[in-house]
């Protein structure tokens, strides 16, 4: 007879696990590990869709490992794997802020340096918990063999995703680096939704598909149905947005209206070492170079703007009279020209675009308005200054400043990381810019994968306002971008150089996207509705408990 039971509860067993020979209690199956192996493959795999890696197509499975290790986990076991997924994706995503060690002088700010690498990364893994939490509790009311059950679980991890990196991206000034989203930036067909959605969407669509996918590999190691082996819906519903989203942008690509109206770029990409601005002894050659350049440039003819990266000249501008004089040898040729550079006024410092005319005159300019903490000011200065180069915080920039450019079309800087910030772009355009300028420096970090990412980001706000971009940096990548979000006519990081290209400006009556009139809603969305997830999953546990307990 007990021979019997064993024979019964081994079949039980076999079907349990879907395919006869699966034995649930295997060392391996039960050992401790497994959950902290899950949680970092999940972040090796995400780091590695990124730029630097540049394997896209992992991102589609590289939360399952993840959700795995959470799914059966009480909740703050599945929140400490969470946190250690987020913590190595971030720090092999961000590993190029360690070049900052050898951009600043004297032990103890390359140990602030490295440490405050190290705490970013663990602060922006936090946004990973709340996932692994709905993963953790929707697996055990929600995943099974019931599939309007399983599509409730895959949207509703999908909302509290998007959510948490919408929150990520406004919180203490906001850090929106690496949404799931920008990993697809080089695929023009699926991220052509952004004008929906923003970059969220492209996220909501990875992450639908990963719970499908999750749903359907534990169905071979936990499901009962008998039809095992065949393709389930949850996988197939899984694929449906991502589908969808590249069969709409394929439409989108293949029917773009011709634009006529057009503006000729040059972008000077003079590709000066960080530490070389802040020799006063180089100054002359940094002057040099800049103008050799913008002659060059210049001789090109019908060029419309000659565009400089932030922070170009290594002194601060006071926009003088004398200071005119000494800029005009740029614009001799009657092209205008957009500077980057610190400016000083009303006692304050700015990190400024200047904007000078065909005749050598200052004629408008924007201060930057997205600051980078610890960069360009300190928060908490009497207790944090001491652990940055920064002697002096910089002003704010209050509003996007829209600039004509005479017999085209008016345009508006965005400044440094601002083109990964969305709503930046958005007001912009709102105001009326036709197309955006983005100056950077990346010299701070480079050569590293940041450069790359950064132009990632970019490209997102092309789409979503469906506007080009002229990206004009100090060591890469210069480039333009159209409205479709299509690279084309770049300088390689770490050279030196020019280039020219004409790019075609947003219509004036051209109709705004959805996401220019209304914003990030699918973001907002899923802040909301991922908040009501975690709560109605949390009190159905409890109720269930206390239900149990009764009994």
């Amino acid at each position: 007879m007990i021979g019997s039971f064993k024979q019964l509860d081994a079949k039980r067993r076999k079907l349990e696990a879907g395919k006869p020979g699966i034995n649930l209690d295997h060392p391996v199956l039960k050992s401790p590990l497994l959950p902290y192996l899950g949680s970092l493959l999940s972040g090796v795999l995400l780091a590695l869709g990124f730029p630097g890696f540049g394997n896209a197509t992992l991102m589609f499975v590289a939360l399952v490992p993840l959700m795995f290790a959470v799914h059966s986990a009480s909740v703050k076991r599945a929140a400490g794997l969470s946190l250690l997924s987020g913590f190595v994706f971030f720090m092999m995503s961000l590993w190029w802020l360690i070049n900052l060690t050898g951009r600043v002088e004297g032990a103890g700010l390359k140990v602030s340096a490295v440490l405050g690498f190290a705490v970013l990364a663990l602060y922006c893994a936090l946004y990973f918990v709340p996932f692994g939490i709905a993963v953790a509790l929707g697996s055990r009311k929600w995943v099974g063999n019931v599939l309007w059950k399983n599509i409730r679980f895959m949207f509703a991890v999908s909302l509290v995703w998007v959510g948490s990196e919408y929150l990520r991206g406004i919180a203490f000034t906001g850090f929106p680096w690496n949404p799931l989203g920008v990993s697809q930036y080089a695929n023009a067909t699926l991220i052509q939704v952004a004008e929906w959605g923003g970059v969220s969407i492209v996220s909501a669509c990875i992450v639908f598909m990963n719970a499908g996918a999750f749903i359907t590999f534990r169905q071979y190691t936990h499901g009962t149905r008998a039809k095992m082996y065949k393709p389930h819906f949850e996988l197939m519903i899984g694929i449906m947005p991502v589908a969808l989203s590249v069969a709409q942008g394929m439409n989108v690509l293949m029917n773009r209206q011709p634009r006529h109206e057009t503006v000729t770029v040059a972008l000077v990409q003079p590709n000066i070492e960080q530490q070389a601005k802040w020799d006063s002894a180089l100054e002359p050659d940094i002057k040099k170079r800049l103008s050799e350049l913008t002659a060059t440039a210049s001789r090109l003819g019908e060029v419309d703007l000659i565009i400089w990266p932030e922070t170009a000249l290594p002194q601060t501008v006071n926009l003088s009279a004398a200071n005119q004089d000494q800029l005009s040898f740029a614009a001799g040729d009657g092209i205008p020209l957009l500077i980057g550079a610190n400016s000083f006024r009303d006692g304050s410092y700015f990190n400024s675009s200047i904007f000078f005319n065909g005749k050598g005159h200052y004629a408008g300019h924007y201060d930057k308005q997205h600051l980078v903490p610890f960069g360009e000011y300190v928060p908490f200065p009497g207790l944090m200054r001491k652990f940055t180069p920064i002697e002096i915080d910089f002003g704010r920039g209050e509003s996007s400043t829209v600039i004509p450019l005479k017999g085209k079309a008016s345009f508006s800087p965005l400044i440094c990381f601002e083109d990964t910030v969305a709503p930046l772009s958005r007001r912009a355009v709102l105001a009326g810019a036709r197309w955006l300028v983005n100056q950077t420096n990346d010299g701070w970090f480079d050569p590293s994968a940041q450069s790359e990412q950064h132009l990632a980001h970019a490209v997102f706000r092309c789409v979503e306002n469906r506007v080009p971009m002229a990206r004009c940096t100090n060591t890469g990548v210069s480039g333009i971008i159209d409205a479709f979000g299509v690279v084309g006519r770049q300088l390689k990081p770490m050279s030196e150089g020019f280039t020219a290209g004409l790019l075609y400006p947003r219509q004036i009556n051209q109709e705004k996207t959805f996401y220019t009139r209304k914003g990030n809603v699918v973001g907002k969305a899923g802040l909301v509705g991922g908040i009501g997830v975690l709560v109605i999953l949390r009190g159905g546990i409890r109720i269930k408990r206390r239900k149990k307990t009764a009994e």
